[in-house]
């Protein structure tokens, strides 16, 4: 069994987080409030903290800071589970995410899906996560020590969850997350013969991959319970006394990392997965340090320590083909650092595998602000993995915005401790994902078109961009739901639609959904905007929400595909077309889109007449889809 990392010794974190919420201070400390929720290891503590900021007078006070996005959440469990939702709030909080999660009774799991969640209903989760054991599929078993009846048992219980699935996604239709079904060791080893036990364990885990089949579902998540527990280091199975006292079946560490595992799975549905990796050099990267001992002695590849530093590049490398960024923020001379990571046989990342390079001698939260900047991403969307512990806690101190993985003393775990921080989480990882790298160097050689170009009307034209509608189809389905999830600054209304949710409205005709794909002169951008759009009573369309990746910004592409719309619009015989701008904390800059556009209106809401059409940018050709836009 993996060992446990050693816990920090007991601080004053929770008497703090006590003497704030006495004073009525907890509104004002909230970049405190996280701070002192990230540091907490111990899910004792954890689990007191959740508690503590989930009573109600410090709900209100988090609330109205207006620090922490809203979220419900939905709670179902087989067995008892009530510390999952102090843990669940901890876990969020810290994230800048406040949850308000609804809980059913004991053991109620399957009957409130089944009867139309009468419960959760009026309650209306985001997310809702349904916790199984062992006592799920047992329940139906007339005698545990028939291993015939307990293996077609195994077969059934799959059968039986995408069925409470289909009412699930009838009933309350958001995301649902569930998990394999660890078989405790009362039920395994009552077997006294080792065939029968291996028959019975072979059913199960043939049982768990078919749960595991489950996650194919649009809307469905399923977590490995072996996953979890090797997360929790201790294993997964409660004492024999609080399963007897309390009905327990999963001990504190495990629960405790389940609601972290569910935590991540919310930041995903709010789309704020980390897009970038931040990566330091000498002791980290590689072994050594490469202004003193030079790249010939550099400790990468080969054996240990060297191994470890190999280990680290190759899942950095993993994470780079499925959409990360990679950066480097180093302490050193840049062509040093270059130099290095070109030249040393055993490197397997080299200079472009980078999207931004920062190799000098200024501190590093500024050089990580710079990298964003250059990126045009938030800070809050990076995660910065170096050896030294000074630095990290100095960032965590400048910008604790910034996920930092606390890195262990020994090199052997700096993968594992990477893989396992677990900020990268996608529901469902596209093309345009896997892409992301080689648009990102696309962007580069347009930056360097744009400054060699007279003026921004001549590098427009010589970009030469594409725009092609596309309506919401298989093939785009999860694209268009991450747009709508990741996107913060064009975000006009600030909505942000789940995958299922778009599915359900597409299929029943109360809107239209559409994507569009951006080419240009340096190659595919992928779906960079998505809109829905829903008729009024009156026949007016609605652009009820409409989002823009960053990377096309400042190229008309916005304009051009409002153009479309209103086009569109006029062909079909509308009056006009509404669109609405909602303010959020970054979309100020994109408060007079419509108006710029001829929209008339004011306080967020604008109305174009269709009389007089602005022409299309010149600079932007309309590729096959023209006209596909419609309001059901």
């Amino acid at each position: 069994m993996t060992t446990a990392p050693a816990r920090p010794a007991a601080t004053g974190d929770l008497a703090e987080l006590r003497a704030l919420k006495r004073a009525g201070e907890l509104g004002d400390a909230a970049h405190r409030v996280r701070a002192v929720l990230a540091a907490l290891a111990d899910p004792v503590d954890r689990e007191a903290a959740g508690a503590l900021l989930g009573a109600r007078a410090a709900r209100t006070a988090l609330a109205e800071s207006g620090a922490f996005t809203p979220f419900p959440l939905a709670l179902l469990a087989s067995s008892t589970a009530d510390p999952v939702p102090p843990l669940l709030t901890a876990a969020l909080l810290a994230e800048g995410v406040q949850p308000d999660t609804a809980v059913t009774g004991f053991n109620q799991w399957r009957v409130e899906i089944l009867a139309g969640a009468p419960t959760l209903q009026d309650h209306g989760p985001a997310v809702t996560a349904c916790l199984l054991d062992d006592t799920a599929v047992f329940e139906k078993v007339t005698d545990p020590l028939d291993a015939d009846e307990v293996v077609a048992r195994c077969a059934a219980f799959p059968g039986e969850l995408a069925a409470w699935l289909d009412a699930y996604e009838r009933h309350l239709g958001t995301l649902a997350v569930l998990n394999t079904v660890p078989l405790s060791a009362g039920r395994r080893d009552r077997y006294v013969d080792y065939a029968t036990r291996a028959r019975v364990e072979a059913a199960w885990q043939r049982m768990n991959a078919a749960v595991l089949d489950l996650a194919e579902r649009p809307g469905t998540v399923v977590l490995s319970a072996d996953a979890v527990a090797a997360r929790a280091y201790t294993g997964w199975a409660a004492t024999d006394r609080m399963r007897h006292i309390a009905a327990h079946a999963y001990g504190p560490e495990f629960l405790d990392a389940y609601a972290r595992e569910v935590a991540r799975v919310v930041l995903a549905r709010l789309g704020r997965a980390a897009k970038c990796l931040v990566l330091d050099l000498d002791h980290t990267l590689w072994g050594g340090v490469v202004g003193d001992d030079g790249v010939g002695a550099l400790k990468i590849g080969g054996a240990f320590p060297g191994s470890a530093h190999s280990e680290l590049q190759r899942l950095a490398k993993d994470l780079s083909r499925q959409g990360v960024l990679l950066a480097v923020c180093s302490k050193n001379d840049d062509a040093v650092a270059r130099e290095a990571i070109d030249t040393h046989p055993e490197m397997l990342l080299r200079t472009g595998d980078f999207a931004a390079f920062r190799a000098n001698w200024d501190a590093k939260p500024g050089n990580l602000a710079d990298i964003a900047a250059e990126l045009n991403i938030g800070t809050d969307a990076m995660v910065f993995v170096d050896d030294n512990p000074a630095e990290r806690a100095l960032m965590a101190r400048q910008r604790p915005e910034v996920a930092v993985v606390d890195l262990p003393a020994d090199p052997a775990g700096y993968a594992r401790a990477l893989a396992s921080c677990g900020r990268f989480g996608q529901l469902r990882l596209t093309e345009e994902d896997r892409g992301r790298g080689a648009m990102y160097r696309a962007r580069a050689e347009r930056e360097r078109l744009r400054e060699s170009t007279g003026g921004i009307e001549d590098y427009l034209r010589e970009l030469d961009t594409v725009v092609t509608v596309e309506a919401h189809g298989p093939l785009n389905a999860a694209r268009i739901a991450q747009l709508f999830g990741k996107t913060n600054q064009f975000n006009l209304t600030g909505i942000r639609y789940g995958a299922d949710e778009l599915a359900r409205a597409v299929a029943d005709g109360s809107a239209g959904c559409f994507g569009v794909r951006v080419t240009d002169a340096f190659g595919d951008n992928g779906l960079a905007a998505a809109l829905t759009l829903v008729r009024e009573p009156d026949g007016t369309w609605l652009i009820e929400n409409f989002v823009l990746s960053c990377r096309v910004f400042s190229r008309s592409v916005e304009d051009a595909v409002v153009g479309l719309v209103l086009r569109a619009a006029r062909e079909a015989g509308a009056p006009a077309v509404r669109g609405r701008h909602v303010p959020t904390a970054k979309n100020a800059r994109f408060a007079g889109f419509y108006p710029a556009l001829g929209f008339a209106g004011q306080d967020g809401d604008f109305r174009h007449d269709l009389t007089q059409l602005a022409e299309l940018p010149a600079w932007v050709r309309i590729g096959p889809g023209e006209g596909t836009f419609h309001a059901p």
